[in-house]
C-alpha cells in the first residue's frame, strides 16, 4: 500500500483541515504524483493541491458540460479513439476506465500518436503556437502527472528535431524517456512496434482500413480543419474604455499586474472579459486568505511580483501560468470562486525587454448557481 499524503497545514494551499484524497485516487495515481515531486511528500501534496484547486476553479471535472457546441468536435476535431495499444493503454483518447475489466487491471494512461504530416514549418515559427505549446505541455505534466503512456510522434520533418529540442528543458525525465520523435520513412516500425496491424490504419502502415475500405479510416477517424465562425466562442465586439465596467492598464516591460477581487461567498461565480494591445500576456490565478482579522484584508500592491514559492509572499497558486493570445482573440470566460478570500489575477509582462501591454479587462463576481 502506497503511503498515503497526510495534511500538513503549512502547505496546504487551500487552508483547509480536511484530506483531498477520494476513493478514486487509487494507488497508483498517488504514486503518479509521488514520482512528480521527486518522492518528496511534502513537495508532491502541493503539486497535488493546486491540481485539485486548479479544478475546482475551472469545474474541470464537468468540463464536457460547459456549452461548447457538439458539432465544433464532431466535424472538425483532430482527435479521435483509434483502438488499444499491444499494452492495453487507448490509444489517442477513450474513456480510461473502458478496458479496465477486460484486462483486469487498472489502466490511467494513454499512447498518443502525434501525426505531424501536414504541420508546416510557417505554422510552427508562429510565436502564439510556441506558447500555447510550451503552457500546454507544462499544464499536462503539472496537472496530469504521467497521463502519457507513450507519446509517438510520426511523420516529422527535418525541422521539428530542432523545435522539439526547445522545449525538452522543462519536461521531467519520465516524460522525456516516453516520447519518440520518427520520421516519415520510419513512422510505420515505430507504430507496429507498440500497436497491432490490425488495429493501426493502412495510412499509418498497419492494416486497417474501414468498412468502406478507405485507407484513412475516415469513419472513425477525425483530421481538423477551419473551425466556421459562428462556432467562435468569443464573437462578440472588443471591450473598450468606454464600456461600463472596463477598466485600463498599461502594463510596461519586464512589469506585472496584479487585480485583486475580494470574494466573501464561497462557490460564487465570475465573469471575466480580457483583451490586449501589444500581443500576448502571461496570467496567473493565486489565493490569499483573509487572515485572523477579517476587518483588515491583506490587499497586495497592484505593481509587486508576487511569488507563490516565498512563504513572506503568503499566496497560493490555484492556476497554472499560461500566455493567452489576447491581441488576437479576447477572452470571454465564467469560472468558479470556490473559496472565501482575496483571488489574485497576476497579469504577467516580464519576461517581454522591448514593449509593454496595454490591458482592457471586466471582472462581475456572481452569486453561487441555485442547486
Amino acid at each position: 500500500m502506497v503511503y498515503r499524503f497526510m495534511v500538513y497545514p503549512s502547505i496546504d494551499i487551500l487552508g483547509k483541515p480536511s484530506d483531498e484524497i477520494t476513493p478514486a485516487h487509487t494507488d497508483a495515481i498517488i504514486m503518479k504524483w509521488l514520482r512528480a515531486g521527486n518522492l518528496n511528500l511534502k513537495k508532491a501534496e502541493v503539486l497535488f493541491r493546486q491540481s485539485q484547486a486548479c479544478r475546482a476553479l475551472y469545474d474541470l471535472d464537468s468540463f464536457a458540460d460547459h456549452g461548447i457546441e457538439p458539432k465544433v468536435g464532431e466535424h472538425y476535431g483532430f482527435a479521435s479513439h483509434l483502438g488499444f495499444a499491444k499494452d492495453g493503454t487507448p490509444v489517442t483518447y477513450c474513456a480510461i476506465d473502458q478496458q479496465i475489466f477486460s484486462l483486469g487491471k487498472e489502466i490511467n494512461e494513454v499512447t498518443y500518436i502525434i501525426d505531424m504530416e501536414d504541420f508546416s514549418w510557417q505554422k510552427l515559427a508562429r510565436p502564439c503556437m510556441v506558447e500555447m505549446a510550451f503552457d500546454l505541455l507544462r499544464i499536462m505534466q503539472d496537472l496530469y502527472p504521467e497521463v502519457w503512456k507513450n507519446l509517438l510522434v510520426v511523420n516529422a520533418a527535418f525541422y521539428f528535431y530542432q523545435a522539439y529540442n526547445l522545449f525538452k528543458p522543462i519536461l521531467r525525465k519520465n516524460l522525456l524517456e516516453n516520447i519518440y520523435v520518427v520520421s516519415k520513412e520510419n513512422t510505420p516500425d515505430l507504430l507496429l512496434r507498440y500497436i497491432d496491424g490490425d488495429v493501426l490504419p493502412v495510412f499509418l502502415g498497419g492494416r486497417r482500413v474501414d468498412s468502406t475500405g478507405d485507407p484513412m479510416c475516415r469513419e472513425f477517424l477525425k483530421f481538423g480543419g477551419s473551425i466556421p465562425e459562428e462556432y467562435y466562442l468569443s464573437r462578440l465586439p472588443p471591450l473598450l474604455p468606454s464600456d461600463p465596467g472596463v477598466e485600463c492598464v498599461y502594463i510596461g516591460k519586464r512589469s506585472v499586474y496584479n487585480h485583486s477581487l475580494v470574494v466573501t461567498t464561497p462557490n460564487s461565480r465570475l465573469h471575466i472579459e480580457l483583451r490586449t494591445e501589444g500581443g500576448s500576456i502571461a496570467t496567473t490565478c493565486l489565493f490569499r486568505d483573509f487572515g485572523p482579522e477579517p476587518n483588515r484584508l491583506d490587499i497586495p500592491p497592484s505593481d509587486v511580483y508576487l511569488d507563490e514559492n516565498k512563504e513572506s509572499h503568503n499566496v497560493r497558486l490555484i492556476s497554472p501560468c499560461v500566455k493567452l493570445q489576447l491581441h488576437i482573440s479576447p477572452a470571454d470566460v465564467y469560472c468558479n470562486l470556490p473559496f472565501a478570500g482575496i483571488y489574485i489575477y497576476r497579469f504577467d509582462n516580464t519576461f517581454n525587454w522591448i514593449s509593454g501591454r496595454k490591458l482592457f479587462f471586466r471582472f462581475h463576481i456572481l452569486p453561487p448557481k441555485s442547486s
